[in-house]
């Protein structure tokens, strides 16, 4: 079987699974089997099977995952989340745009506590965009930092996508956190002065709060 062919046959199937609706990891790993066995037999595929899976079970970096899914789930239930929101909302709230940046820094702490791009993103969402929309940001403003903040979670450590490539590409997951580390925080204030150069040119977009809103009794 000629390369060309190959190639065709692993494209091509992996995008009729997709456009038939099965999930990517069924759609490339089915894939992947049938046409193992075309090239290869059964016999060989199978002695890979078993060697691939036998080595992902006894490989105990990836055990960080799921601990980093139930830190995630603990900063969830706590409501620490919701009150390093309002904290940093009483202080950024009073500049333009305050409330997005406000946002970012969040997505930013939860991406260095979580790992886990849904978690983060589904809690700006809860708690940033009503807040923002309720206080007449721009919509799009509002969705783009939460997008923006939500997905800094693959990228700055501990980071999930890192642990698991890590052992599939025979890297130190330690190395890859280190790579990982500068970049995520440097795209994090790149957000954050994208969103004041945006509420500079366009004041209306992210009206600041009020002082009376921002105004909490010490005592």
């Amino acid at each position: 079987m000629s390369p060309e062919l190959v190639t065709v046959l692993l494209l091509g199937g992996v995008l009729v699974g997709v456009l038939l609706g099965y999930p990517l990891a069924i759609s490339v790993g089915a894939v992947g089997v049938v046409v193992g066995f075309l090239l290869f037999g059964g016999k060989i595929v199978a002695e890979l099977y078993y060697n691939r899976v036998f080595n992902q079970l006894t490989n105990y970096i990836l055990l960080a995952v799921p601990f980093f899914v139930f830190m995630g789930t603990m900063m969830e239930k706590s409501g620490v989340a919701e009150g390093l929101y309002d904290a940093l909302y009483l202080w950024f709230g009073g500049l333009r745009g305050g409330l997005a940046i406000t946002t970012v820094l969040i997505g930013t702490l939860m991406a260095a506590c979580v790992g886990v791009i849904a978690a983060s993103t589904t809690m700006l969402a809860l708690i940033g965009l009503p807040a923002m929309m309720k206080r007449g940001y721009d919509k799009s403003l509002a969705t783009g930092v939460v997008c923006a903040g939500g997905t800094l979670g693959i990228l700055i450590p501990p980071s999930i996508m890192l642990v698991v490539y890590g052992p599939m590409a025979n890297l130190s997951v330690g190395k890859l956190f280190f790579g990982a580390f500068v970049p995520g925080f440097l795209l994090a204030g790149l957000y954050c002065a994208y969103v004041i150069v945006y509420c500079i040119i366009r004041p209306n977009a992210g009206p600041p709060v009020s002082i009376e809103e921002r105004r909490v009794p010490l005592g």
